[in-house]
């Protein structure tokens, strides 16, 4: 382990913590970032955990591919561990399971590939740094609270989830499962899915990963951008490695599941997240431990430009 510490009369800095097995990684990293943070680093899984378990840090950069513990398991252990910090990912292949672990279990901030540009890690650690900053609100549900059995209460529970699938089957089969513990609302395409955005106070939107026939990566950046708070689960039997870190990056998804899903981790999964929406309803500064890259989505046609203006009138007068 290694670290730089400022002298006692300077501002406190961020403190990062770099995993790596391999030392040459490290040192380049130490050398691109220990001028503006306190830079710890570790040269395995286990190392990482033993900093983590003796002092707080701000963020935490694991590598994936490392022997004896992958970086989706440092980062998930890191979570329970230290929750406040921010975690983030290095990755130099596509392994799509781990990517989907690192989405539902170590719910990280950004995937980083390798090799990477400094331009963007410096980027990226900035907003990480940024987001780190912001006073952690826990969304551990209360230990006697059975989240996969909540019943509707209307009139009480006003919030509502939104379906947006251009298969009539899946819309029925989710609202019929999520249907007593909440207002669901379905949309077979988005212009549908903006509709009920505009009648109703929306808190999850479970989405496929393409409806009709165009990702939805675009949608959910556009929807991250203007409405911070609103959760995005995707839910889909369509996936790959690169879309699901795109769908991170640019979308801040809650959750990433394949079909077909149990009905008891479907309940469980959308409960959960409607419980992030209330926090971030609650505390809007949370928002910015899940900002999005502000990349601008691509539009290419009249048709799309007119998509996104909705979404920026919409949120802009009522987010």
């Amino acid at each position: 382990m290694e670290t730089n510490v400022g002298s006692p009369s300077e501002e406190p800095r961020a403190r990062i913590l770099f995993v790596d097995d391999e030392p040459r990684i490290l040192i380049a990293l130490k050398a691109l970032f220990r001028r503006d943070y306190d830079v710890v680093t570790a040269g395995s899984g286990e190392a990482a955990l033993e900093i983590l378990r003796q002092g707080d840090v701000d963020v935490v950069v694991s590598d994936q591919r490392m022997p004896e513990m992958t970086g989706v398991e440092v980062l998930r252990k890191a979570k329970d561990l230290r929750p406040r910090a921010i975690r983030v990912l290095l990755t130099g292949y596509s392994d799509l399971s781990a990517i989907l672990s690192a989405i539902n279990d170590g719910e990280i901030f950004r995937f980083i590939n390798k090799p990477w540009s400094n331009v963007d890690l410096r980027s990226t650690i900035a907003a990480a740094v940024k987001a780190s900053a912001v006073d952690f609100v826990s969304e551990a549900a209360a230990p006697e609270e059975d989240l996969t059995a909540r019943v509707h209460v209307p009139g009480v529970d006003d919030v509502g989830t939104l379906i947006l699938d251009d298969d009539e089957a899946t819309r029925t089969t989710l609202q019929r499962v999520l249907g007593r513990e909440r207002a669901v609302y379905t949309a077979a395409n988005l212009d549908e899915g903006l509709d009920l955005l505009e009648r109703h106070k929306i808190g999850v939107i479970i989405t496929e990963i393409a409806v009709g026939g165009e990702l939805v990566t675009d949608l959910l950046s556009a929807l991250r951008q203007h409405h911070p708070s609103l959760v995005a689960i995707v839910l889909t039997g369509k996936s790959d490695a690169e879309q699901g870190i795109d769908l991170i990056n640019r979308g801040q998804i809650y959750r990433f599941l394949s079909k077909p899903v149990s009905e008891g981790l479907l309940r469980g999964s959308v409960n959960l997240a409607m419980r992030r929406f209330e926090i971030l309803q609650k505390h809007p500064a949370q928002t910015l431990r899940i900002a999005a890259e502000a990349t601008p989505p691509p539009l290419p046609d009249s048709d799309r430009r007119g998509v996104f203006q909705r979404i920026g009138r919409l949120f802009g007068l009522t987010a």
